[in-house]
């Protein structure tokens, strides 16, 4: 596989030299070298976050998104995820999550000391962050904000809860870790804070990936559907027996 590899290499090397008169840059000759040596060197499933990714900025997902709505493109990712995946539901929801991520890294803020850690999130470029970012579906709900970011940012939330429920079948993990990670976003993350909508968008991956346990071909967009009035009470309920303020947002 090393000898392989070292090939690759000067194959890439040669090639990128002979099509310098044609002014090949430096960030496309760097992903064709990537695109060469991922599958000697990568996990599986580090490629497979890598081509969804891509397939999130290709233009067949956008033109999706504009021939039907944000909903189905929703139920695109998964369907890709699970594509790419083999049919494994695990990974599917795995690679569902970390690719619609909308932050490059976070910051974690200490007591007296302030933003002192930022983790990175993604091994992509910022330029590749930013198209993946602003290709992901945002309309997802009959309230969601106007805008260009709209809920976005729920589908790590939907997709995550998701994946905690279906590994550990069972509401109640997602619910204490989901209650967990909400908490810390407020508490110690840079810019977090608690929001009503990433729990129910929570409550809605819940249901995804409890309903995946028994039917495996069950969509996203079924759970994102659910009527505002049913998830309200429920929200609101819940929060009050776990102690959780809720940030009242987007109203």
């Amino acid at each position: 596989m090393c000898i392989l590899a070292c090939t690759v290499v000067v194959a890439w090397s040669s090639r990128a030299q002979a099509d310098g008169d044609a002014c090949r840059s430096f960030g496309e000759s760097v992903e064709t070298l990537a695109s060469f040596l991922a599958p000697l060197v990568l996990p599986k499933v580090v490629q497979d976050d890598f081509l969804l990714r891509d397939y999130i900025r290709s233009e067949e997902f956008r033109a999706l998104r504009r021939e039907q709505d944000d909903l189905h493109a929703v139920d695109a990712i998964f369907a890709e995820a699970l594509r790419l995946s083999w049919n494994n539901t695990y990974e599917a929801l795995f690679l569902s999550a970390v690719a619609t991520m909308d932050h490059r890294r976070f910051g974690v803020r200490l007591p007296l000391l302030g933003p002192l850690l930022w983790v990175p999130l993604t091994a992509e470029f910022s330029d590749e962050c930013a198209a993946r970012v602003n290709a992901l579906p945002r309309k997802l709900y009959d309230d969601t904000p106007a805008g260009t970011i709209g809920d976005r940012d729920k589908l790590q939330h939907f997709f995550g809860s998701a994946l905690i429920t279906f590994v550990f079948a069972s509401r109640e993990a997602a619910e204490r870790i989901g209650a967990f990670i909400e908490w810390g976003e407020d508490v110690v993350i840079v810019d977090g804070a608690l929001d009503e909508r990433d729990i129910r968008a929570n409550r809605h991956g819940q249901e995804f990936g409890l309903a995946l346990l028994s039917d495996r071909s069950v969509k996203p967009s079924a759970f994102l559907r659910f009527t505002l009035a049913r998830n309200a009470a429920g929200l609101h309920g819940e929060s009050a027996r776990c102690g959780t303020r809720i940030m009242q947002k987007d109203r």
